[in-house]
């Protein structure tokens, strides 16, 4: 995976990794956009998972996360399989 512009970054509520390449900004974080639509939240913002408004100008990158880890002893079950239950 690589790094791409924030401009590219989805706007759909997807959690993705985003950075900053100004010296002293660079820490990554998870962040994803807010269209207002599911909170009464101020529309059209970067927000971080935890909720809180991730800034403006403070992501300059991003990239996906990547797939969750499976424990190989307990296989997931099937979305037909959790309903059932």
């Amino acid at each position: 995976m690589n790094w791409r512009p924030i401009k590219t970054a989805p706007k759909d509520g997807s959690i993705f990794l985003a950075c900053n390449t100004k010296p002293g900004f660079q820490k990554p974080a998870c962040i994803y956009w807010d269209d207002g639509s599911k909170s009464f939240s101020i529309a059209g913002r970067w927000r971080t998972s935890f909720h809180e408004p991730a800034g403006v100008n403070r992501f300059t990158h991003w990239m996906p996360l990547p797939a969750a880890p499976v424990d190989d002893e307990q296989t997931p079950p099937s979305a037909a399989q959790a309903v059932a239950r």
